[in-house]
């Protein structure tokens, strides 16, 4: 590091570690934003997001201690930054690495929990139908039906983390969280779904690996865990409830906070119902519409 530049201490997730060391190499600019700048390091879903602390720390995040100036990143789209040896370098600025820390993993509630999605049942959310009759096809073993439907929602929709990408992120979750998903279903999904991440954004594709191993935002595990009865024992002062947990969820970004909420309750929706047939009754099977993310 030349003596002009800035050093800027941060915590790498443990889920990046390999990105960030090794030896230095030339990492492309995806995205840069005022509380966050999401760097694609090696194949097309190895995303380096850095975060400041008022950004969402994502569960793969290089986390720096200082606030961005209004000045910004100092670079653009497109641009090419060095990352290696521990480190992240930009124009006149060095982010290291001085600690890791550990993302928090989603676990699956208990046999006997009870009905899971029932604080999800008022909402009404642009995806739950449709997340709901893709897992009731996962349910059934219909292969057929469920490349088509995946094929429909991967990478459907503009921004970083299209809408489509951000239900299956949900179903994925929904899938490790209920006792009546399992292993199987999610790697069955998963087959369907890895051959497409090529044809997704890079961060939406790194999301999506990251979901299928139980890995998302604090607020989306807080959430599950609320759902499920779990004592999270987070650092953020208390274990929010179910509504608390939906309304911070709801307040991630401009619609995936919704998108993936659509895909967790639809998916909990279809294996609530293989434990209580009436509850296909009680949930509205809503129509669904397409919604842009920044």
């Amino acid at each position: 590091m030349a003596a002009s530049e800035t050093l800027w201490p941060a915590a790498v997730s443990e889920r990046s570690v390999g990105l960030l060391h090794g030896q230095p190499r030339r990492a492309r600019v995806l995205g840069s934003f005022p509380t966050a700048l999401y760097l694609q390091v090696g194949g097309h879903a190895e995303v380096l997001p850095v975060v400041t602390p008022d950004g969402l720390r994502l569960p793969t995040a290089l986390a720096v201690a200082t606030v961005l100036p209004t000045v910004g990143w100092g670079t653009q789209p497109g641009d090419e930054v060095v990352v290696g040896g521990g480190e992240v370098r930009l124009s006149g600025l060095t982010i290291r690495a001085l600690r890791t820390w550990r993302p928090h993993q989603v676990a699956a509630a208990e046999a006997g929990a009870g009905v899971l999605s029932a604080p999800l049942a008022p909402l009404r959310l642009a995806w739950r139908a449709s997340a709901r009759t893709l897992t009731d096809g996962l349910l059934a073993g219909d292969l057929g039906s469920l490349t088509d439907r995946v094929g429909t929602l991967v990478g459907a929709g503009p921004g970083l983390t299209p809408s489509g990408d951000d239900v299956l992120c949900g179903i994925l979750l929904g899938l490790r969280l209920h006792p009546r998903g399992s292993d199987a279903l999610r790697e069955r999904l998963w087959a369907a779904v890895r051959p497409r991440l090529m044809t997704t954004t890079s961060l939406s594709a790194a999301l999506l690996t990251e979901a299928e191993q139980g890995y998302a935002v604090a607020p989306v595990v807080r959430l599950v865990e609320a759902l499920a009865g779990h004592d999270g024992g987070h650092d953020a002062g208390h274990d929010p409830g179910p509504v608390e947990a939906v309304q911070a969820v709801l307040a991630i970004g401009h619609s995936s906070g919704a998108d993936l909420l659509g895909g967790l309750a639809g998916c909990l929706d279809a294996l609530d119902a293989l434990d209580s047939p009436d509850l296909l009754h009680q949930i509205p099977r809503l129509a669904t519409t397409r919604r842009s993310l920044p």
